[in-house]
């Protein structure tokens, strides 16, 4: 099993557009084939598919993650 790296969240001003898994995975306190399991359950938004690997578009997580935090209703959790 490969490990996560563990340097904390990605900076939000001078990162990429684009997540990878293994930064979702550590801000989802989670392991990148977690991340990879609710991508192919359709429980992730903001999935962008270049050849094989998956990126993550970080405006989109970052919206649906205040609309999680906030409380909102899963249905109201509209997925990308």
């Amino acid at each position: 099993m490969r490990k996560v790296r563990a340097s904390g969240p990605p900076k939000l001003e001078t990162e990429s557009p684009l997540l990878t898994a293994d930064d979702l995975a550590v801000w989802f306190h989670c392991s990148r084939r977690a991340v990879y399991d609710r991508v192919f359950r359709n429980q992730i938004p903001g999935v962008v598919r270049l050849g094989r690997r998956l990126y993550f578009d970080r405006v989109t997580i970052q919206e649906w993650l205040k609309r999680r935090l906030l409380g909102a209703r899963p249905d109201d959790l509209e997925m990308h």
